[in-house]
C-alpha cells in the first residue's frame, strides 16, 4: 500500500471527530455545543462541513461561531469518502492556519462505511498524526425507536434501501450517540435502550438531549481521553446503498429578500407552509431548514421528521447593517428533488410576501459514492470501491 508522508508530525496531541449519523439527527447543535465546551476549555477548534450541494446553513452556523471563519472549512459535491484529498488538503490547511487541538468534521447524513473510507484512510494512507477519537454515530431517538421495531413517531417511514443506509450507519458505529431523548417517553426510551443492546451487544451507547444538556458531560468526557478502535469491517452492497441515497432529494437555494418585512413572521408562515406541502405530497422528511439573515439576527425554521411541528428560532447573529436579508433553503426529503424545488417555489409564490432574489438552486438525486479508497480491516486495499 502506498503511504503518502502528507502531514507535518506536531508535538500537541491533536485529536479528529469524526461525527455522523442521519439526517435531522441533530450533529450541528452537538457539534455546536461541543465547540463551546471547548472554547470554555481554551482548547482551539476546527470545523469541517461537508454536503452533497453548496449553500449550507451548517457552514453559515459554523461561521457565527467564536472560532471564526478561517477555522471552518466546506467539502461539497460528495461525502468525505469520494473527495478525501480534498478533506486531507483542508485539514492540513487548517492545521497550518491555527494549529487546533481538535478538529471535528460532520459527514453527510446519508453517508455510511466510514470507517473504512475515511477513518482508516486518515491513518493507513495519509499517516495523520492525530489521535482519531471513535466514530461517533448520532441518532434521533425517535426514529431509532420506530426503526428497531418500537413504536413509530412519525406518519410513514423511509423507502426500505433508505432504511438499509440508516442501518448501517448503526452497524458501523463505534459509539450510538442517541439524541432528542427529551422528546420520549420513560417507557419509550427503556424500549429502545432494550432494542439497541439486543441488535449492538458490543457498541457503547449514550443518552442525552441537546435541547436540555442532560448527558452531554458523559458523552463529551471521553471523545478526548479515547482512540478509534473498529473491529471487522462490515460489507455494504454499494448498489443497495447508491439506490437508497437516490430516493433522496437535496434542494439548496440561496437568494436575497428585501428588509421590508416582518422576517420572523414571513419565514415561520412559509416554512409550515412547505411542511404541509410535503406532508400532502407523503415526502418523508429528512431535514427541512430554512434561515434568513440580517440586522444582525438570523431566523430559523427546521422540521427533522415528516409530521412534525415547524420550529422556529430567532437569534443573534452576524452584521448588524445589511442591505438583504440572506435567504437559504436546504431541504432533504424523500421523492424527486425537481418536485420538491417546485413544492418551494409554489409555497414562495403562495406566501404572498416579498420577491426572493434567488443566486444559486441546486435540486438533485445523490449519485453512486464511488470512494477513493476503502480499507478493511485486514488493511487490504482498494480504490474506487463502490462499485465492485
Amino acid at each position: 500500500m502506498k503511504k503518502n508522508n502528507f502531514f507535518t508530525p506536531r508535538k500537541i496531541d491533536q485529536r479528529f471527530l469524526l461525527i455522523g449519523g442521519f439526517l435531522g439527527a441533530g450533529k450541528t447543535s452537538l457539534i455546536g455545543l461541543i465547540t463551546k465546551w471547548l472554547e470554555r476549555s481554551n482548547r482551539p477548534v476546527a470545523l469541517i462541513t461537508n454536503d452533497q450541494g453548496e449553500g449550507l446553513m451548517d457552514t453559515a452556523s459554523a461561521y457565527g461561531t467564536k472560532i471564526g471563519q478561517d477555522n471552518v472549512a466546506e467539502i461539497t459535491g460528495g461525502c468525505f469518502c469520494c473527495r478525501i484529498e480534498e478533506l486531507v488538503g483542508k485539514i492540513r490547511k487548517l492545521d497550518d492556519f491555527s494549529r487546533p487541538e481538535v478538529m471535528i468534521a460532520e459527514p453527510v447524513g446519508s453517508c455510511t462505511d466510514l470507517v473504512a473510507t475515511v477513518l482508516r484512510p486518515l491513518e493507513k494512507i495519509y499517516q495523520t498524526p492525530m489521535t482519531l477519537a471513535p466514530l461517533s454515530v448520532v441518532l434521533d431517538a425517535r426514529r431509532a425507536l420506530g426503526a428497531l421495531g418500537g413504536k413509530k413517531k412519525s406518519k410513514r417511514s423511509f423507502h426500505r434501501d433508505v432504511g438499509y443506509v440508516y442501518r448501517k450507519q448503526l452497524e458501523e458505529a463505534e459509539w450510538l450517540v442517541v439524541n432528542k431523548i427529551d422528546l420520549l417517553d420513560h417507557d419509550d426510551l427503556e424500549d429502545l435502550k432494550r432494542r439497541l443492546t439486543e441488535n449492538f451487544p458490543k457498541k457503547r451507547q449514550f443518552f442525552l438531549s441537546a435541547k436540555t444538556g442532560e448527558g452531554l458531560k458523559d458523552w463529551f468526557g471521553v471523545l478526548l481521553a479515547e482512540k478509534s478502535a473498529p473491529g471487522e469491517t462490515m460489507d455494504v452492497d454499494y448498489d443497495r446503498y447508491a439506490g437508497g441515497e437516490a430516493m433522496l432529494g437535496w434542494v439548496n437555494l440561496e437568494g436575497t429578500v428585501s428588509t421590508n418585512i416582518a422576517a420572523g413572521e414571513w419565514l415561520q408562515k412559509l416554512g409550515k407552509k412547505i411542511a404541509e406541502l410535503l406532508d400532502e405530497g407523503s415526502h418523508e422528511v429528512g431535514h427541512f431548514k430554512m434561515s434568513l439573515e440580517g440586522h444582525g439576527k438570523r431566523w430559523r425554521v427546521h422540521q427533522v421528521m415528516g409530521g412534525d411541528e415547524v420550529e422556529f428560532v430567532e437569534e443573534e447573529f452576524g452584521e448588524k447593517q445589511t442591505a438583504k436579508f440572506k435567504f437559504l433553503v436546504n431541504l432533504r426529503a424523500e421523492g424527486d428533488a425537481a418536485v420538491l424545488q417546485k413544492i418551494v417555489h409554489y409555497a414562495l409564490a403562495e406566501s404572498d410576501g416579498p420577491k426572493v432574489d434567488f443566486d444559486k438552486e441546486a435540486a438533485f438525486q445523490p449519485g453512486k459514492p464511488e470512494p477513493t479508497h476503502r480499507i478493511g480491516s485486514g488493511d487490504l486495499f482498494q480504490s474506487a470501491a463502490g462499485p465492485k
